[in-house]
């Protein structure tokens, strides 16, 4: 049995990003690189929202810092999957964040709203066989 990597293309993996709802946002934070989960959505332009609470860890990312955003969907049963890396920019969300965006996680916060301005994006496809 051998495996498969294959290259998705740019507007396959926007597509994905626009199904998925989780993903996980990696920075260089003063402690070392660190690496959470968050919810998100696509704006029609292209960025990336999150909404974060005011009070964490998150909330200091609206400043502008650089970035890795990755969301994958992997099935252990049929060995297959596809994972989309998006690197950019993440601060706070320019304008008014649009209702309905994401669906933040943090409850009975305040919260901040972010932004990933993608720079970079790049996904493969795996299979087991």
């Amino acid at each position: 049995m051998t495996g498969h990597l294959l290259p998705i293309d740019t507007q396959e993996c926007r597509n994905l990003l626009r199904d998925a709802t989780v993903g996980r946002l990696t920075w260089q934070a003063p402690e070392g690189l660190t690496s959470l989960p968050v919810a998100y959505g696509v704006h029609v332009d292209g960025r990336l929202g999150l909404q974060v609470g005011a009070s964490g860890v998150l909330a200091t990312l609206a400043q502008p810092t650089e970035v890795a955003f990755e969301v994958d969907d992997l099935d252990p049963v049929t060995l297959t999957g596809w994972s989309v890396l998006v690197r950019g920019t993440v601060q706070a969300w320019q304008g008014e964040f649009p209702a309905g965006l994401c669906r933040p996680w943090a409850p009975g916060e305040e919260y901040v709203a972010l932004e990933i301005t993608p720079r970079q994006l790049s996904g493969r496809s795996v299979s087991a066989d």
